[in-house]
């Protein structure tokens, strides 16, 4: 993962003027866990007498609903399955595939044994109309997405260069701050501008991890990361990500930014960390 990988895409032209029956996508860069739910009582018992039948001697729950789903003989159960991004131990989204192949990577985001420390990124699109109930009743609202991935904290820092003389440990425990950092931004569902951007961040510019480390090297402190629209460009989309580091010896601040645009499905960037003016 590198900041030279990122290649900026042309500007946008002016969208034209949409009709009141016309409805504009919400793109959605999420951050969360899948997780699998019964969509109904029908599901549970048919996945109940699919359990029955299938030797599971020692293995967990979440074992089993793995095993079960993953064999081809149980694709049409693995269809009628709910899969729900769980934000932050909410229940945010009913995540549906864009095409019915994709049902493979919905199920390959359950894991075996789920930890606190799994992360599933769903980059797609929300359905402004359709809702589906959760296993609690309430509505979700539907996102279908276009791309999914997973990976835990360990393999996301395992892909940033770690600085030469900096130990294992205090790598990891700067890296953990600044993507927690990101995650407790208030109300991240994915679904906003900022939060979409906020999320590209965290999960594809090494960037500001690394900057985090210069900042601590120096005795500085990661006091607060903001996202708002930028002064330029900000109708289109284009959010400033802006990182604030404070000395701890005489409380003077830093700031660095970088803009991203978030006026397309997947977020790119137009800049690369700089001191903010």
């Amino acid at each position: 993962m590198s900041e030279d990988t990122v290649t900026p895409e042309a500007a946008a032209a002016p969208r034209a003027a949409e009709s009141p029956h016309e409805h504009r996508h919400t793109y959605v860069f999420a951050i969360g866990q899948i997780r699998a739910r019964f969509r109904d009582p029908g599901v549970e018992k048919e996945f109940t007498q699919v359990v029955g039948a299938t030797d599971t001697k020692g293995l967990t729950t979440d074992e089993v609903l793995r095993m079960v789903l993953t064999r081809p003989e149980n694709r049409y159960l693995a269809r009628q399955m709910q899969y729900v991004l769980v934000i932050q131990g909410v229940d945010t989204y009913d995540v549906v595939p864009s095409y019915s192949d994709d049902y493979d990577k919905l199920i390959e985001a359950l894991r075996p044994a789920p930890t606190p420390l799994d992360l599933d990124v769903v980059v797609g699109v929300r359905d402004p109309l359709a809702a589906a109930d959760s296993c609690a009743g309430h509505p979700l609202p539907v996102l279908e997405f276009h791309q999914l991935y997973s990976f835990d904290r360990p393999s996301l820092f395992k892909a940033i260069k770690k600085p030469e003389g900096m130990s294992a440990k205090r790598f990891r425990a700067i890296c953990d701050e600044v993507l927690t950092k990101i995650l407790q931004i208030t109300e991240n569902a994915g679904a906003t501008p900022e939060d979409r951007a906020a999320n590209f961040v965290a999960c594809r510019y090494e960037a500001v991890y690394l900057k985090t480390f210069e900042a601590f090297t120096g005795d500085y402190a990661l006091t607060s990361i903001d996202v708002r629209p930028a002064a330029v460009g900000g109708d289109q989309g284009v959010m400033s990500f802006t990182v604030t580091y404070t000395s701890r010896a005489t409380d003077l601040t830093e700031k660095y930014s970088v803009l991203v645009s978030t006026e397309y499905m997947n977020p790119y960037l137009l800049t690369r960390l700089g001191p903010s003016l």
